[in-house]
């Protein structure tokens, strides 16, 4: 079986899907994870309740990590009803 040469743009992606170091342009899970490294936000392995992220805010913005924790804890009890009440009325009813 013959196979017929790649194309430029073939090549192009060829070589940039098999890169390893993705960069904060990058619109991958690895992009995404490299731009939040680039502003110093990182999950620490050893501060943490759940899984680090109010702990990463306030390790990055000088706060007290269990002020973060009681500010996210608030935000989520307070817009969850928001958000609920917003989708009741954009979303159309059956019918």
């Amino acid at each position: 079986m013959v196979r017929a040469p790649l194309s430029r743009d073939a090549l192009s992606m060829t070589a940039t899907a098999q890169t390893n170091d993705p960069t904060t342009t990058d619109n991958t899970l690895g992009g995404a994870r490299a731009w939040f490294a680039e502003h110093g936000l990182s999950r620490s392995r050893d501060d943490r309740v759940i899984a680090g992220v109010s702990g990463a805010f306030a390790r990055r913005f000088g706060v007290n990590p269990f002020l973060a924790r009681v500010i996210t804890v608030a935000a989520a009890i307070a817009f969850t009803p928001l958000a609920y009440v917003a989708l009741w009325v954009l979303m159309p009813s059956e019918g």
